[in-house]
């Protein structure tokens, strides 16, 4: 996962004023990635096992932005040590399971969320290496990902911990290509949502079939509004950390393939 909240301030208001948002929609969603940025800087990469903040929206309508921390914490927690043990599991949520486990039904009823990002990696594994795509939209515009959020209070020290969990679904024709882990059983993705299903997402599900809700929006994005290239390592001592040039272009001479005729052109698998 990656944004900059300079730069996704300024993507994020293009997109707001190009849907029709109000100027004081806009005003104040402007208001909130500024303090976001003050406090917390850009993220050119955040691995979720290091639990960063992220921006997260919860009324469409108004687009108040708060920021919430990556790996959902529910609120059955009962202390500090089963929170830290559950939230490097809880970073993901499959799509397909929402109803049935306990960390994730709450906050399919009352926390559903957006997640505001500029994009997301995903590894690709080729002759014995863990290669990294970053995947963003082709006009590099605010990625906005389905979540589910939660509060949890410390009983010792009173803290209120608030998180989150990005929903995920089957991978679509580019993540089936890019995400082949043979320790899963598939390729996944998180749900990326356009704008009339970001408000579905968000609005009262009382009178709404909670299962038929979650299979209509949790679908793999259409592959042909997102591009991916790959970058330099995001684990290890190659890895470049929390800077811009995470997000650079890099050569990978396993992907790198002679047609038959010797043109030297890149096949990316």
């Amino acid at each position: 996962m990656c944004y900059d909240s300079l730069s996704l301030t300024k993507r994020a208001l293009d997109y707001a004023q190009r849907i029709g948002y109000s100027d004081e929609t806009i005003q104040e969603l402007e208001e909130h990635f500024l303090r976001i940025r003050e406090t917390q800087g850009p993220v050119f990469h955040a691995s979720g096992y290091a639990h960063p903040s992220f921006p997260i929206v919860s009324d469409v309508h108004k687009l108040e932005v708060d920021t919430h921390l990556w790996g959902l914490i529910p609120s059955w927690v009962k202390d500090k040590e089963q929170a830290t043990s559950i939230w490097n599991n809880t970073l993901n949520a499959r799509s397909e399971s929402l109803l049935e486990k306990p960390s994730f039904r709450g906050a399919v009823k009352k926390g559903r969320c957006l997640v505001v990002t500029d994009g997301f990696f995903e590894h690709h594994h080729k002759a014995g290496k863990n290669i990294p795509y970053l995947i963003r939209h082709r006009d590099e515009g605010p990625m906005i990902l389905a979540g589910l959020k939660e509060e949890w209070t410390d009983p010792e020290s009173q803290k209120i911990w608030r998180s989150f969990t990005i929903v995920t679904t089957v991978g679509n024709e580019l993540l089936s290509q890019i995400h082949n882990n043979p320790k899963l059983k598939g390729p996944r993705m998180p749900v990326i949502l356009d704008r009339e299903a970001q408000r579905l997402w968000l609005e009262d599900w009382q009178e709404q079939n909670p299962e038929e809700r979650i299979n209509y929006l949790c679908k793999a994005y259409p592959d042909d509004d997102l591009k991916a290239h790959t970058v330099q390592a995001l684990r290890g001592k190659k890895a470049l950390g929390n800077v811009a040039e995470a997000l650079e272009e890099v050569t990978y001479p396993e992907l790198v393939e002679n047609d038959a005729n010797d043109t030297g052109q890149m096949e990316l698998f």
